[in-house]
C-alpha cells in the first residue's frame, strides 16, 4: 500500500527553528546561492515557517519573513528600486511589511503552495499588508500565471545570488479582490482558514 505522506505548516521555535535554518542554508549551498561558511545577515531578524513531514519527523520545507527597518530589508539594499515605488513603501507603517525570502524545499516533496497558504494566514492574522521580495525572473513568470498579475515590480532586475532576479512587492489588500475574481479556488485556498490560529511547531 502507497505511504501517505503527512505534513504539518506551521512556525518554526526552539529546536525546529534551527532546522529550518540548517535547511535553508543546505539547500542555497547547493546551488551556489551561500558559501558554507558565509554568515546570514538576517537570520536574527527572522520568523520562519516550515513544512515538516510527520512521517520521518523531519522539516522538508521553508520560507522566512525578515522583519526589518525598511532601507535594510534585503531587496531594498541591493536593488535599484524605482523612486515612485520607494516612496510609497516608506508610507507603510512598520509592523505592516516584511520580506519574504529563503524559500525552498526538499525534492519530492509537494509543500510549496501549503507554505505559501501557511505565509498568507500568518500575514492575515498579523496585520502584515505588504509582502517585499526578489524573485527569480523564472519563477516570477511562473507566479504570475499561478496567482495572477498581483506581484509588483518596483525596480530594475539585476544579476543577484546567480540568476536575474526581479524587485516586487505583493500588496495583500489590493491583490485579494483579484484572487477572488480571477483566482477563485486559488482564493479559497489562501484565505478560506484565515480566521483559525495557526499551530507553532516546536
Amino acid at each position: 500500500m502507497e505511504t501517505v505522506e503527512k505534513y504539518h505548516y506551521g512556525l518554526a521555535v526552539g529546536q525546529l527553528r534551527e532546522e529550518a535554518i540548517k535547511l535553508h542554508r543546505a539547500r542555497y549551498s547547493e546551488v551556489g546561492f551561500l558559501q558554507e561558511d558565509e554568515q546570514d545577515p538576517y537570520e536574527l531578524n527572522s520568523l520562519y515557517i516550515i513544512a515538516q513531514n510527520h512521517n520521518v519527523n523531519k522539516t522538508v520545507g521553508v520560507t522566512r519573513l525578515i522583519f526589518k527597518a525598511l532601507l535594510e530589508l534585503p531587496t531594498i539594499e541591493n536593488f535599484s528600486i524605482y523612486d515612485l515605488e520607494l516612496k510609497k513603501l516608506q508610507k507603510l507603517e512598520k509592523n505592516c511589511f516584511a520580506e519574504v525570502s529563503a524559500f525552498t524545499k526538499m525534492p519530492q516533496h509537494e509543500v510549496g503552495m501549503d507554505i505559501i497558504r501557511t505565509v498568507f494566514q500568518y500575514s492575515l492574522q498579523h496585520a502584515i499588508t505588504h509582502w517585499i521580495c526578489c524573485i527569480d525572473e523564472r519563477v516570477y513568470k511562473y507566479l504570475n500565471r499561478v496567482f495572477g498579475p498581483v506581484f509588483k515590480v518596483i525596480g530594475e532586475p539585476q544579476v543577484y545570488l546567480g540568476s536575474v532576479t526581479i524587485p516586487c512587492v505583493l500588496d495583500i489588500p489590493a491583490g485579494t479582490p483579484i484572487f477572488k475574481q480571477t483566482k477563485p479556488k486559488l482564493y479559497d485556498f489562501l484565505f478560506i482558514y484565515e480566521n483559525q490560529i495557526m499551530e507553532v511547531s516546536k
